[in-house]
């Protein structure tokens, strides 16, 4: 299911503090938007990925279909976190029926959990440029595996809502689709990452192809909770200090810069850790820039702090740049303000049924 892609799907972007929705439709060579919806989920709805009002969460997927007058059923969406492995392997040379009857075995070999409590699903990656001793008697494979439970936990709420759960992705691979519509692929070392509430996704690519990919527990919701710790405030009123709105005599610009400041020094080391690891395991010591998404990407001047930390550029990303997007349709202001929201929910939009 991880890989499936030719009939439409309705992408649906199940995040901690809220969900979207995206529909595309082939347009020639492009897509056009049809819809696009944001819809809050209640605080706490879900934490750290676990679902924990389940209800809450189903009747905000309803209304936010019914909102945006979404007909399809069919649905693909995407997990990430610590429920989630990804990892390139190498295996033997074998032909992709006998690499489906063998991945069991070499999943055990990877994976830190209970092949039974586990699905797995694999894609053999193209041997461009592999020029190791021995490797021609080797394959480079993409392994995913997913907790059962979680994979469970999601498609039940897609289900409860009247909906048909086609594509389980993750978000990791829903990002790389995006960005490969959106741009011209390049020999070059691009690492997309998506800063959500509470995960980091980190998908490094050169050219089409995935060099490294990590998921990491940190997110947006340090600002949030590091603000109303320190001001003794809301949850909607540290949202609203983080996207810089809401300053009083109380809480000034300055008190509130400096603590932001303060956790996105902590971000840039966890990206810089993971991004040195990256250089330590790989031929590839450059980076050529980095494209910025998820919630975190619309903080104000936050992409120009981690180019600063990282010594890379880094572009906030625009899901939407290549669409037909109907001015008559939709507010391109709205698009621009909402598009670092969108990458993961675009991705998803894109998949086709059995399209591998």
């Amino acid at each position: 299911m991880f890989f499936s892609r030719k009939q439409p799907l309705v992408g649906l972007d199940i995040g901690t503090y809220s969900l979207k929705v995206v529909q595309l439709k082939k347009a020639g060579k492009s897509y056009q938007l049809l819809n696009f919806g944001i819809m809050p989920l209640l605080p706490e709805a879900i934490v750290d990925g676990a679902i924990m009002n389940a209800g809450a969460v189903v009747d905000a997927i309803r209304n936010l279909l019914r909102m945006e007058k979404i007909k399809t059923k069919d649905i693909a969406t995407s997990i990430s976190g610590q429920s989630v492995i990804v990892k390139k392997i190498r295996v033997p040379q074998m032909t992709g029926k006998e690499l489906a009857a063998n991945i069991q075995w070499e999943a055990e070999q990877h994976i830190p959990f209970e092949i039974s409590d586990v699905n797995i699903d694999f894609q053999i990656l193209p041997s461009k440029g592999r020029s190791e001793e021995g490797s021609n008697n080797q394959i480079d494979v993409l392994l995913v595996a997913a907790k059962k439970s979680k994979v469970d936990d999601y498609t039940s709420l897609i289900t409860e809502a009247g909906l048909n759960p086609i594509v389980m992705d993750t978000d990791i691979f829903a990002l790389e689709n995006e960005f490969e519509i959106n741009n011209e692929i390049e020999d070059k070392v691009v690492a997309l990452i998506d800063i959500g509430a509470s995960t980091m996704n980190l998908n490094i690519l050169k050219g089409n192809i995935t060099l490294f990919q990590r998921d990491i527990a940190v997110g947006g919701h340090r600002y949030t909770s590091a603000l109303q710790k320190e001001f003794s405030i809301s949850y909607e009123q540290a949202e609203a200090l983080k996207m810089g709105l809401g300053f009083t005599a109380n809480r000034g610009r300055e008190q509130v810069l400096s603590l932001m400041a303060m956790i996105s020094e902590e971000i840039s080391e966890e990206l810089h850790r993971s991004l040195e690891f990256f250089r330590s395991t790989t031929s590839e010591e450059v980076i050529d820039r980095i494209v910025l998404s998820g919630g975190c990407a619309k903080i104000k001047g936050f992409d120009q702090f981690l180019s600063d930390r990282l010594g890379v550029p880094v572009e906030v990303a625009n899901p939407f740049q290549k669409l037909q997007c109907s001015d008559k349709v939709f507010d391109p202001e709205y698009l621009r303000e909402v598009a670092p929201l969108a990458a993961v929910g675009v991705g998803l939009a894109l998949r086709r049924i059995n399209d591998r």
